[in-house]
């Protein structure tokens, strides 16, 4: 029934058939946080918003549910104030957070941390590391309650962190979306595992549909292997009549391996992957000028239909494990009236990382964005041991500040400042804030609703 109603409201307004939605509570809020001037302004309409949007989702939901979808749709709202005031700190926590399991990776692709270039002339500041579990569990109960999504990956392969699936599954009790990206060349691998984690979505990236055309970019990856844990994965979400994790074969399209796509979708399709993207690579040139990106159109071909990237059914997959009491505190806690000096609303180019995703990496270095560290980047912004808020260290708001000119933080010798990288695609943006409530009610949220969310 559930999977019918996300179908008919693709299609269907339910506002056309009398359907409540959220539209009455949240545009209520929209039109109130546009006219304010400071942030006190702000906090003081979504401290008056609280009660009725709360009752709205009261009436739909029971706690702690209600309660961490009235946290995490007013964060957002305070997060989008933000944005749009170039504020230097905030108030509103991080939508979405990017966290390494783990900082290794058995292969060697060229561009990456990892390479043997990189490794060579250290390029790259980045160390091994493992995530420990009281180190996540203490980044979600910070954050949690108010995110919508955490993405397992950033330079290593989460999947040499055997605790990955825990990991996965402590941010599913503070009903988070998650994702992980693995090149799935790993002798252990628990299928099962990883299904029953409550993982959403899978990024499996293989370049290549033979061995000698797959191993020219991932370097020291087994195609066979990477091959023989698909069928695990496939085999285990027919075993325990599970959807989840979304397939989706990644191929990064280069000159050498663009000849192989055909190949490779058909094989992603016998193999039972639920989705085939052709992905435009990044130029490596400068670490091995052979790996050439190639001209071709980028895009996703469904393989399955029946299956999508926002499961209704795996939004809350274990109710009895809601982690209520950090979800019960963190709403009952009024937002800080702590701000830093305001330059007003500036509506000038800024990057989108800095309001919306924060990075963690394996060791508990925090950093802005997807970056990697390196002598001409200053991009670890706090070391996160369990305490204190690292979206406000001082590195961040002179970050932030960099892009306003404000002169009372000066950026210095910040790379965000000179940052030539895209500024204004996060891992977990407007695009999975859409899939993330129509995951949760796609009745209630509907398409105005999503579009005041998520279109900023």
């Amino acid at each position: 029934m559930q999977l019918l109603r996300v179908w008919l409201n693709q299609f269907v307004p339910p506002s056309l058939y009398g359907g409540a939605t959220a539209w009455p509570a949240v545009s209520k809020i929209d039109a109130g946080i546009r006219g304010c001037e400071c942030a006190e302004a702000a906090v003081s309409v979504l401290d008056r918003a609280r009660p009725e949007l709360y009752g709205h989702l009261r009436f739909r939901f029971s706690d702690p549910v209600a309660q961490a979808l009235t946290l995490k749709i007013l964060n957002i709202f305070l997060a989008r104030y933000h944005f749009s005031a170039r504020s230097a700190q905030l108030l509103s926590r991080p939508i979405g957070l990017v966290v390494d399991p783990s900082n290794m990776c058995q292969l060697a692709c060229p561009g990456c941390v990892h390479s043997e270039r990189s490794e060579r002339l250290k390029i790259f500041d980045w160390r091994k590391g493992t995530l420990p579990e009281d180190r996540m569990a203490a980044l979600l109960k910070l954050y949690g309650p108010h995110a919508i999504g955490v993405y397992f990956c950033n330079y290593g392969e989460p999947l040499l962190n055997l605790n990955t699936p825990e990991l996965v599954r402590r941010a599913k009790h503070y009903l988070l979306w998650t994702a992980l990206s693995t090149s799935l060349s790993v002798q252990r691998f628990d299928a099962e595992a990883y299904v029953q984690s409550g993982l959403d979505f899978m990024v499996i990236s293989i370049d290549g549909a033979t061995q000698p055309v797959y191993e020219r970019f991932r370097r020291n990856g087994k195609l066979d292997l990477v091959l023989e844990n698909i069928r695990k994965l496939v085999r285990a979400k027919r075993k325990l009549r599970r959807r989840n994790p979304v397939l989706s074969w990644n191929f990064l399209a280069f000159e050498h391996n663009q000849h192989e796509i055909p190949l490779a979708a058909r094989t992603a399709r016998r193999l039972g992957v639920n989705q085939f993207r052709v992905v435009n690579p990044f130029d490596v040139g400068w670490d091995d000028e052979a790996i050439r990106p190639a001209a071709v159109r980028s895009g996703v071909r469904r393989l399955d239909w029946f299956s999508m990237s926002n499961l209704p059914e795996n939004w809350n997959p274990f109710p009895d494990g809601v982690d209520a009491s950090a979800i019960a505190s963190a709403f009952d806690r009024p937002w800080s009236t702590e701000t830093a000096r305001e330059t007003g609303m500036n509506p000038g180019h800024t990057c989108h990382w800095l309001y919306k995703n924060m990075v963690m990496d394996a060791t508990g270095r925090i950093m802005p964005c997807c970056g990697a560290p390196r002598p001409d980047a200053d991009l670890v912004f706090a070391n996160f041991d369990g305490g204190g808020d690292p979206f406000n260290s001082d590195k961040y708001r002179r970050a932030r500040s960099s892009f306003t000119g404000d002169p009372a933080q000066p950026a210095g010798d910040l790379y965000c400042s000179r940052c030539e990288w895209d500024q204004t695609t996060v891992n977990i943006g407007g695009t999975e804030i859409r899939r993330y409530f129509r995951a949760a009610d796609p009745a209630f949220f509907d398409r105005r609703s999503l579009r005041l969310l998520s279109a900023w």
